[in-house]
């Protein structure tokens, strides 16, 4: 099954922009209504009409929470109305309370246990603290090598250039990137390391030269 990972945004109530994301390579993350979660602009792309998938969100108690999985929830029903497509509802994991490894730890638990042998994961690194997109990163990487014949299709960042000065906000620049390189480099220098490659770095250049 597809499944989708992102973080719930902590941005407080109106500060969250809802905009028409640019897609960076990747033109499947083109997506010609406004949105407010780049993870939807990945689940557009890939969920087939008439397809059931599963979208999990890893939420924090803090800031605008839960105000924003509320924005979530209404986003993901006009997309699976307005696409023909199927998801029970937003299934959330409880960020960890500290910031102690042992609580990450426990969150890249929890990721990996909504996943099972087969699935296709999606991820987003947008939103959350850092250590949030390491942990939800982290939990797609180890479920990707944990389970059988499984996937990883896309991750996803919505980045915004604010060159243009807080006074100009309309010329700001909302763009949707592809960032599934960042799984495959992380697999390829493991497998590199465990096969004894001498020379890792030009395998690497090869890689992302294509």
């Amino acid at each position: 099954m597809k499944k989708f990972f992102t973080n719930v945004p902590i941005q407080l109530p109106g500060r969250l922009d809802h905009v028409v994301y640019t897609a960076v390579g990747n033109e499947r993350l083109s997506m010609r209504e406004a949105t407010s979660f780049p993870i939807l602009c990945a689940v557009n792309g890939y969920v087939e009409k008439g397809e059931e998938f599963r979208l999990i969100a890893v939420e924090s108690n803090g800031g605008g929470g839960s105000h924003n999985l509320g924005l979530l929830r209404e986003e993901l029903s006009a997309l699976c109305e307005r696409n023909g497509v199927v998801c029970a509802d937003v299934e959330t994991i409880p960020a960890p309370e500290s910031e102690r490894v042992v609580s990450q730890i426990d969150t890249i638990q929890k990721i990996i246990d909504k996943t099972e042998d087969g699935d296709e994961l999606f991820a987003c690194v947008t939103y959350g603290t850092k250590l949030m997109s390491m942990a939800l990163l982290g939990g797609v990487r180890y479920a990707y090598r944990l389970r059988k014949n499984m996937t990883v299709p896309c991750v996803v960042y919505g980045g915004v250039d604010r060159s243009a000065g807080d006074e100009r906000k309309e010329l700001w620049k909302h763009c949707v990137y592809d960032e599934t390189a960042l799984v495959q480099v992380d697999e390829l220098v493991r497998l590199l390391a465990g096969s004894g490659v001498r020379n890792p770095l030009a395998a690497l250049e090869a890689m992302l030269s294509l």
